[in-house]
């Protein structure tokens, strides 16, 4: 009986061609998980703050100590009483400099300068927005208001930044996945799965939108910025 035996070559032909189609299927799925696209979510939320601090300051001159001091103290007097009036506590106001220095220059109008600087610290946001627009009320008492418009605006804070994060991210990540789907759409593709993500970090700016600081706003907006890379299918 004769034995027919496969030539070595077409074996070997034939393992080479197998071989060649793994590596290209290999290559072509390479190629296909470097395939992503990169995009940004945005979400923003309006929020209203939460603590809210204000600093009073007040100066006099005079040539006497004593009359300078008894001035002083009097504005002080008034101060702290007109803001119990409005609404704020004793554990919210606190006296931040009560000074008398004595002018040494030549020129100086007057020996002694006193410096006065009353702060209040509130969870009372609303009653220090109003009070704050009446300030002119202290001028009328005969406290010697000075400082300029960075120190004497009140400033607001929101703090409860980590009670609206969740919500926040899951907008974000929501909006991106939803440009990476359009984009994949529109190339005939699908979107896989997440490759590289970078969450952001929640800033505030003020509710109006305005190029100014968020501390000097009541209301404000919360937003965060997402990057994501998804695969593409």
């Amino acid at each position: 009986m004769k034995t027919n035996y496969m030539p070595a070559s077409i074996i070997l032909g034939i393992f080479f061609v197998l071989g060649m189609y793994i590596f290209g299927r290999h290559m072509l799925d390479a190629r296909k998980s470097e395939q992503y696209v990169s995009v940004k979510g945005l979400a923003e939320k309006e929020v209203k703050a939460d603590q809210g601090s204000w600093v009073i300051s007040a100066s006099n001159a005079d040539n006497n100590i004593d009359f300078l001091k008894a001035n002083i103290n009097r504005q002080l007097a008034s101060a702290k009483q007109w803001l119990i009036e409005k609404g704020f506590v004793e554990s919210e106001i606190k006296v931040e400099e009560l000074s008398i220095l004595e002018n040494i220059y030549g020129q100086a109008q007057a020996r002694y300068t006193a410096n006065l600087q009353i702060s209040v610290s509130t969870d009372k946001v609303d009653i220090l927005d109003n009070v704050s627009g009446q300030v002119n009320q202290l001028i009328d008492k005969g406290v010697s208001l000075t400082g300029d418009r960075w120190l004497t605006r009140p400033r607001y804070f929101f703090t409860n930044i980590n009670d609206i994060k969740p919500e926040l991210l899951a907008e974000a990540t929501q909006a991106a996945l939803k440009s990476a789907k359009e984009f994949a759409a529109n190339s005939g593709e699908k979107v896989g799965g997440i490759r590289r993500a970078n969450q952001g970090i929640i800033s505030l700016i003020p509710s109006n939108r305005v190029n100014d600081s968020e501390e000097f706003f009541l209301n404000k907006i919360a937003r965060v910025v997402t990057s994501i890379d998804y695969y593409i299918e």
